[in-house]
């Protein structure tokens, strides 16, 4: 059951779903490059030290917490992804296997033009067809993902996810359980466009238009809180200065579907590349 007045809610805290609302250029001339579909994604919010995260921004972005939405004032999200099917402009596979994949993100802005956007800072991917990935920041990993649903009512589900990812070269990994009841009849759905480029080369930019459903699990500035259990390590060497115990959890969305329609804009294009999947 899918509650549609929550709508307005949904565009407005469309970076939950790993994004920020962007100004873009009228020049830019998007070419389509895909459509990838996921099963589940999970969005943690996080407050961590500005000055750490704003090292891995490009100049001359700077760091823009979020401003609106269930998220609001976080300025790190990490968002796991279990995705089913990346097509490529012509419907076909651009691989085989399954991937579910990490990666960081952190909202920013550029203050030469006003441009705001998902700023890929890193990440991992389990198939190696997907690597270093169109941003070209991902590293090899093992991913394991185990997802339960125990359905109670008609319009309530008890989930349970957890996920367990190793660096391939033993420099850490990430690791979620998320113990959560899952209210269908306040599961919002929303359609919408979102902005995201490359820390490593802020000219690999793509746009996404996405449908999706999603669950708030955890708001802190909405007082919301269907969280049962929740841990989260991220043993990163890379982001022990963002997790050294100083972080603060904004909140908690878990999309059960999401599919988006893929359009790059500027630098590298999708041909130019062997490994273009995010």
């Amino acid at each position: 059951m899918f509650n549609t007045s929550r709508l307005p809610v949904m565009l407005a805290f469309s970076l939950l779903l790993l994004v920020v609302g962007i100004s873009i250029p009228a020049s830019a001339e998007p070419t389509f490059a895909g459509v990838l579909g996921e099963r589940n994604r999970i969005t943690l919010g996080y407050q961590v030290n500005a000055d750490a995260v704003q090292g891995f921004l490009p100049a001359p972005w700077r760091l823009n917490a979020l401003a609106s939405g269930p998220l609001r004032g976080s300025n790190f999200l990490v968002v796991l992804i279990d995705s089913v099917r990346d097509d490529d402009p012509q419907g076909k596979p651009r691989y085989g296997g399954n991937n579910p994949f990490v990666v960081f993100v952190a909202p920013g802005k550029n203050p030469e033009n006003g441009q705001t956007a998902a700023v890929v800072l890193g990440g991992f991917a389990s198939n190696p067809a997907y690597l270093p990935g169109y941003y070209q920041v991902y590293r090899p990993a093992t991913i394991n993902v185990r997802h339960l649903i125990e359905s109670h009512t008609v319009d309530t589900e008890e989930v349970t996810d957890v996920w367990q990812v190793r660096d391939t070269t033993g420099a850490g990994g990430v690791e979620l359980k998320l113990h959560s009841l899952r209210d269908l009849k306040t599961r919002a759905r929303a359609k919408g466009e979102v902005q995201v480029i490359s820390a490593k080369e802020p000219s690999l930019w793509r746009s996404y238009q996405y449908e999706t459903a999603t669950d708030v699990l955890k708001s802190v500035p909405e007082n919301i809180d269907r969280v049962r259990a929740y841990t989260l390590r991220v043993t990163v060497p890379d982001y022990s200065k963002l997790f050294d115990g100083s972080e603060q959890l904004v909140g908690i969305s878990a999309a059960p579907w999401y599919v988006r329609q893929i359009f790059a804009h500027q630098g590298r294009t999708e041909n130019e590349q062997s490994s273009s999947r995010r």
